[in-house]
């Protein structure tokens, strides 16, 4: 092995990319690990013989970002392969499948603006009856060219110009891009102008490197300037720069070369740390997915916690909760509609607490609940003196006691015509002047409103303004009635029972299969107040620990045969004292209780909720055996 062979097997084993330039600038020394970092080496793939771009030739593009690292491609280079150049501007991101030489308009592509590329674009057609397909994918920086099934990737550090050449008769491939065409000097401006191409693969010659002046390999940048000036003489070198050569992240360090102390040359060793860029990006990308998912979890555990108090299973309640959950999320007006009774306020509440006000007030209003003439200073204040017995300070209204957070307007649909007015000012220029005022209040307030009429009818009718109609029903909720949802009675129902007990300071109760049959069958007018109400009477009136049918109103249970023989006692309403009648009821009660348990009194105890000596006393009294 001679010298100049021992000396290149050597270098050639060095981790870091060497390259030496004379004081001319021409290359002396060009690594192994520096033709891999810049692509100099032979590329893979299935190769293409040498040629270049001639008219008729398909063309497959995709380029992440126009004009970056392409040759400089402009909007109106792209005319040559039928794409109009005033449909694209430079730095888009563009996948395009045309005709070289064709008339601008007749090419297939698609562009997305510069900085807006969040997603894959893609283009497919079928050409000289194959399938074509081009692709830019900026989150895994990947840019990819398909013919048929054959894939032709290329991944990018920060922007690339890929392209593809087709033969229309043969199906030849005649080119396609890969690492190192900056080197080769074959970017996708050059080969669409139509510069010769090498060839690669099988068809690849050796790379020419040495002799070559250093800037036909690479173009000056920072660094093979100072590589150059160092070699010169100029500089004396430096450390540790990071920046790009041919577009590749690189770190590299320039040492001078000197013979006889006469300055000869210079080195430059380099290291490829895109990998480790792509890494920490990575990294970035994951810490920051991982943020988007805590906040995602914490906002869901906030949510939750809002909306816990609304219960149900049907399908028709959980649309609902999760509309709201979503309209919690913005700060637009919310129209809740539904019956009476269903739980709008319920579900206002909830908004409130689930989105980002949720640490301000929520303010609560009835429209209804207050005469006309009040309540204009009731939700906008007065200043003192506006009228006869107004405070002497003055009073904030409603909406400054709102401020920074919701205010909940229930019953929106009884508001006049003249308050519908001043509150839709409110809602376009988000102030307003209380009563007998002149300087206008500016506030921050989030308006949920509620009604049970139907406000379109009211528009026709006159009786309610459209433009405020409008601005209010930008999400509408509307909560469904309890009888369209009777799989929800006995959830309701479940929740309700031991908070009405703690509420009223009794002991933990159950409720009968027979109260419940009762309930599910009932069709609630007033809905899920209605319920609340109905529970909150039976627990004040069962003595025992167990809610019997006896112990719902009468309007619920008619027709219905339950415990304690409630036919009979409704028979006998009329005819005898109501002494008699309750001791029937009570005995038929033992009795049943008995029946239940197998003739188990303790049992039949535990069931009535009676103590042992209550118990035997009354068996005993209505000679039960």
């Amino acid at each position: 092995m001679n010298s100049g062979s021992f000396f290149k097997a050597v270098i050639d084993m060095v981790d870091d990319g060497i390259i030496a330039i004379d004081s001319m600038g021409s290359i002396r020394v060009y690594n192994k690990r520096a033709m891999d970092i810049f692509g100099i080496m032979p590329a893979s793939g299935p190769g293409h013989k040498k040629g270049k771009a001639v008219l008729g030739d398909i063309v497959l593009f995709a380029d992440n970002s126009l004009g970056s690292d392409d040759g400089g491609l402009t909007p109106e280079d792209l005319k040559v392969i039928g794409i109009e150049p005033e449909d694209i501007k430079t730095g888009d991101m563009v996948v395009a499948i045309g005709i070289k030489g064709a008339q601008p308009g007749t090419a297939i592509f698609k562009k997305e603006a510069a900085g807006k590329a969040v997603r894959p674009l893609q283009v497919s057609t079928t050409m000289a009856g194959l399938k074509l397909t081009a692709e830019a994918d900026p989150l895994i920086r990947r840019l990819r060219l398909k013919v048929g099934e054959e894939k032709f990737d290329f991944v990018y550090h920060h922007s690339a110009g890929h392209l593809l050449l087709l033969d229309p008769v043969t199906h030849e491939i005649k080119f396609y891009q890969a690492l190192g065409y900056t080197a080769r000097r074959e970017d996708a401006k050059k080969i669409l102008m139509g510069s010769e191409y090498t060839g690669k693969g099988p068809y690849a010659a050796p790379p020419l490197i040495i002799g070559r002046h250093i800037n036909e390999i690479h173009p000056e940048s920072p660094m093979i300037k100072a590589l150059v000036d160092t070699a010169e003489g100029k500089t004396a070198g430096l450390l540790d720069m990071e920046g790009k050569i041919n577009g590749i992240p690189v770190r590299c360090s320039v040492q001078p070369i000197e013979t006889k102390g006469r300055r000869t040359g210079a080195v430059l060793k380099v290291r490829d740390v895109s990998e480790l860029k792509v890494i920490l990006e990575e990294r970035d990308l994951t810490i920051k997915r991982l943020e988007s998912l805590e906040k995602q979890l914490k906002q869901t555990e906030v949510q939750e916690k809002a909306f816990m108090d609304i219960i149900g299973c049907s399908e028709k309640i959980r649309g609902v909760i999760h509309l709201a959950k979503r309209a919690a999320e913005s700060n637009s007006t919310v129209l809740l509609l539904g019956e009476s009774g269903t739980g709008k306020g319920v579900f206002a509440e909830a908004i409130h607490k689930a989105s980002p006000r949720k640490e301000g007030p929520f303010i609560y209003i009835n429209c209804a609940s207050i005469p006309e003439n009040l309540l204009e200073s009731e939700l906008f204040g007065y200043e003192k003196g506006a009228f006869t017995g107004a405070l002497a300070t003055g009073k904030k209204g409603k909406f400054e006691l709102a401020d920074g957070g919701t205010i909940f307007l229930d019953e929106i649909g009884e508001l006049s015509i003249t308050l519908q007015a001043k509150l839709l000012h409110v809602i376009q220029r988000k102030s307003f002047t209380r009563v007998g005022g002149l300087d206008p209040i500016n506030v921050d307030v989030r308006i949920i409103a509620a009604t049970n009429k139907n406000l379109e009818k009211a528009v026709l009718e006159g009786k309610f303004r459209e433009d405020l109609y409008y601005r209010l029903n930008v999400i509408s909720i509307l909560i469904p009635p309890l009888r369209e949802r009777p799989e929800d009675i006995f959830p309701l129902v479940e929740y309700f029972i031991p908070r009405i007990c703690e509420r009223a300071g009794k002991k933990a109760k159950r409720i009968s299969d027979q109260a419940m049959k009762i309930l599910l069958d009932h069709r609630w007018k007033g809905n899920v107040r209605e319920l609340e109400n109905v529970l909150e009477r039976a627990v004040n009136v069962a003595a025992g620990d167990t809610i019997l049918s006896v112990h719902l109103p009468e309007y619920l249970y008619h027709g219905h045969a339950s415990e304690g023989s409630t036919e009979e006692l409704v028979e006998l309403k009329g005819f005898a004292p109501i002494d008699e009648i309750l001791k029937q009821t009570e005995k038929k009660a033992i009795k049943k209780a008995l029946d239940i348990a197998g003739g188990s009194r303790k049992k039949a105890m535990n069931l009535l909720g009676m103590g042992k000596t209550s118990f035997y006393k009354k068996m005993k009294e209505h000679n039960i055996e």
